[in-house]
């Protein structure tokens, strides 16, 4: 097991932090004027984290490979431990599976980590799922059989798909290679009772995926409603699950799941985002949601100003895991800051 380290500037911006952090925590606790009954929670938190020696940061595991069923190469598999792991030997954790592995691995374990130290969520276990560096383009690329089922779809007939085959982008022509049912029976049946005898899962899964990792989220949302308690959908909604989420309509009467969907206005001014209906499918299937008005649907949606495709995912990672897991947060202690 190896510590999760920051390069130098970031050490030096965090070592500041926490002067401000401890200048905190030690004014509050000196001063506070809450009556005992209310505010002993918060100072035996505050006196426990001031006297312990314990890790605050996540630990990361050494990647693994694992060939899933129905495929003919293997997807790179890294799993970071929350800070307590090693010292909380009896205790369990929720699970947030992540897309697009080693891509976005850093980003997410780093917000992860950061609102888990600030009690704005639970510690958690991260799963990352996708394809080695090393593999190069070539490797990354494999997302897009992953990550889409049979029956997907990107761009609709007219300008969209005009656009998207002037490109040389035919999406039909992958319908064969499309494995996104096999990835999600992977992901569900086969890799998460795999880890699960190693690692101390709870039963409970979150998933965050972005572009193709959102539209896979909308599939797996449906296909499964009951795979993934909570679900972080970023910029990216495929045909097929308009349609899912019509037959689900037709044939259920709730939808049992915490759920953010985000994405980003100046994808809308994207000639390649706008063909993939990026931005409009992903609030049109927010909106159908909303309004279906399931009983169990924890849902909120956000529209971020001035932000594309790329700079839309820390805030989507960041709001998505608040809201997700906004009940869990609300059992822990309230720090004064």
């Amino acid at each position: 097991m190896r510590a999760f380290t920051y390069p130098r500037a970031a050490r030096q911006a965090n070592c500041s932090l926490c002067l401000v952090l401890s200048t905190l925590l030690l004014v509050n606790s000196a001063t506070s004027q809450e009556p005992e009954s209310a505010g002993a929670t918060a100072t035996e938190t505050i006196q426990e984290m001031t006297s312990s020696t314990a890790p605050y940061a996540m630990s990361l595991e050494p990647p693994m490979k694992v060939r899933a069923e129905g495929y003919d190469y293997d997807h790179e598999v890294l799993i970071a431990l929350p800070a307590s792991y090693s010292v909380s030997p009896e205790r369990s954790y929720p699970v947030l599976w992540a897309m697009d592995g080693a891509m976005l691995f850093g980003l997410t374990t780093g917000t992860v980590n950061f609102l888990a130290m600030g009690n704005r969520i639970p510690e958690i276990i991260v799963v990352g799922v996708g394809h080695p560096s090393e593999e190069g383009m070539a490797g990354l690329g494999k997302r897009t059989f992953d990550l889409f089922p049979p029956g997907s779809g990107i761009a609709d007939e007219g300008p969209a798909e005009d656009y998207m085959k002037s490109l040389g982008a035919d999406f039909e022509q992958l319908e064969p290679l499309l494995k996104g049912d096999k990835f999600l029976a992977f992901l569900v049946d086969q890799l998460r009772p795999m880890l699960a005898e190693k690692y101390r899962f709870s039963d409970d899964h979150a998933y965050f995926g972005h572009s193709a990792g959102g539209a896979f989220a909308s599939y797996a949302l449906l296909a499964r409603p009951e795979a993934f308690d909570r679900m972080i959908l970023g910029s990216g909604v495929n045909t097929l699950s308009l349609e899912l989420e019509k037959q689900h309509a037709e044939t259920h009467d709730d939808l049992d799941v915490r759920l953010f969907i985000g994405a980003g206005d100046l994808e809308a001014n994207n000639l390649g985002m706008s063909a993939q209906r990026i931005a409009s499918r992903t609030l049109l299937f927010a909106e159908n949601l909303l309004l279906r008005q399931y009983p169990s649907l924890e849902l909120l949606t956000k529209v971020y100003t001035n932000r594309d495709h790329f700079t839309v995912v820390p805030l989507i990672l960041t709001d998505g895991l608040k809201h997700v897991y906004a009940d869990e947060a609300a059992k822990l202690p309230q720090m004064p800051w």
